[in-house]
């Protein structure tokens, strides 16, 4: 179990799934004891596989009851995906950093200095790429560094970041 803020996420390995209503009901108890409330509508049932796995069964219904069963998961800022792959998160990620580098352009264009720009841009748009890198980035696709890595190109074309950002690898 782990209990970061006021969110709590419960791992349960597919050997151990047949407790998994047992450990449920202690993190309610739990809760409870402390104070606290499970709200049942905020409690969310991810089944991660392999994203070529194709012979798991899964059962229907959730194993928790009144859980919604989804097939991405936001957590800590990182959205992971069933088959953990990262394609929805590299795509948050590339969206928001078209939006900061719009922003960076529009200080370079209202004469920001090169160094704050830098400065900036390391603040931001590199910020958000890099964040959490260490726990998704074996997760992603080639494809998907090459995306990211294309992304800090045009910024270090554009004078918007320096070099030693570059190039984006593994």
């Amino acid at each position: 179990m782990t209990k970061i803020a006021d969110d709590t996420y419960l791992l349960v390995g597919s050997r151990s799934i047949g407790t998994l209503v047992e450990e449920f009901d202690n993190i309610k108890k739990w809760a409870e004891n402390n104070n606290m409330k499970i709200h049942p509508s905020k409690t969310k049932e991810l089944i991660v596989s392999r994203a070529r796995s194709t012979t798991t069964q899964v059962p229907l219904q959730p194993f928790i009851e009144g859980a919604e069963r989804v097939t991405t998961l936001r957590v800590l800022g990182v959205i992971l995906y069933s088959k953990l792959t990262m394609s929805d998160h590299i795509s948050l990620v590339l969206s928001a950093c078209a939006s900061s580098t719009f922003a960076l352009r529009l200080l370079q264009t209202h004469g920001l200095k090169q160094d704050e720009l830098h400065l900036e841009a390391r603040a931001t748009t590199v910020a958000s790429i890099l964040y959490a890198s260490p726990t998704w980035w074996g997760f992603a696709g080639e494809g998907h560094r090459q995306r990211l890595g294309r992304l800090l190109s045009r910024m270090h074309r554009g004078v918007i970041c320096p070099l030693i950002f570059q190039p984006l690898s593994p």
